[in-house]
């Protein structure tokens, strides 16, 4: 039988979804959670003195974590690994078309993560920047909802109003928001997929940063209803009662 090992931060952000999947399936995970304040020492380092920096960074593809090490072999990225996971453990759905269902939501959602994260993370305060300039480049992938606005006298009355993620949603990911089945799963599914566990947990982290997170599924029902019970997943209940506390 392989031997798993993940390394990440001490957090719970894009790794959590691959330590739920190891949790869901059933998946013996040996774990190797690296202090998030050593990232960005590491940063100013390359090309630099290595001499202080986590030996974990300097073994990662593509210098970037989580990395899967499966028997040896690295395997980065966390959607590569979490489809890795669900395909070993038989949760990637019943035939290679349902699996590209729910490929396409979990893309999409990534694709919102990144283009939302740069200022939702300014905008919480877990970084330095200039709210306006990522709030613009924001709007280059949600479209018309941010391109009408152009001058700072209308940036600064839109940004006080701190758009919470269940706004942003609003614009953008309606066909993930609506997907609907008569499993509740978003692939339609009996059990989970890739997609609902990427979804899930991605959702319960961006929501630990932000302050409107009491409200974030006001008008998506069908969302919440997923999100709960993806939650109260039966094999997820000794997991999430055992993890660490992390900010995010």
């Amino acid at each position: 039988m392989p031997t798993y090992k993940l390394t990440y931060f001490d957090l719970r952000a894009r790794g959590e979804c691959v330590r739920m999947m190891a949790a869901i399936g059933g998946i013996e995970l040996e774990e190797v959670r690296v202090a998030f304040d050593e990232w960005p020492d590491y940063l100013k380092s390359k090309g630099a003195s290595l001499v202080s920096i986590s030996q974990h960074f300097l073994e990662a593809p593509f210098d970037a974590l989580p990395v899967l090490e499966v028997d040896g072999v690295k395997v980065p990225q966390t959607l590569a690994i979490l489809r890795y996971f669900v395909r070993e453990a038989g949760y990637a759905g019943p035939d290679n078309l349902t699996a590209a269902v729910a490929d396409a939501l979990a893309d999409q959602y990534a694709d919102f993560v990144m283009a939302f994260l740069p200022w939702h993370i300014v905008n919480a305060g877990f970084a330095p920047g200039d709210k306006a300039s990522c709030f613009i480049k924001l709007g280059r992938y949600f479209g018309q909802w941010i391109n009408k606005i152009r001058t700072p006298s209308t940036i600064r009355p839109t940004l006080r109003r701190e758009p919470s993620i269940s706004r942003t949603l609003r614009r953008r990911s309606r066909s993930t928001i609506d997907a609907r089945s008569s499993t509740g799963w978003y692939a339609g599914t009996p059990d989970i997929t890739h997609a609902d566990v990427f979804i899930a947990s991605s959702l319960e982290w961006l929501s630990r940063m932000d302050k409107h997170r009491d409200v974030i599924f006001e008008g998506f029902p069908l969302m919440e209803a997923h999100y709960h019970k993806f939650f109260d997943h039966p094999k997820l209940e000794k997991y999430l009662a055992e993890r660490p506390e992390a900010v995010f």
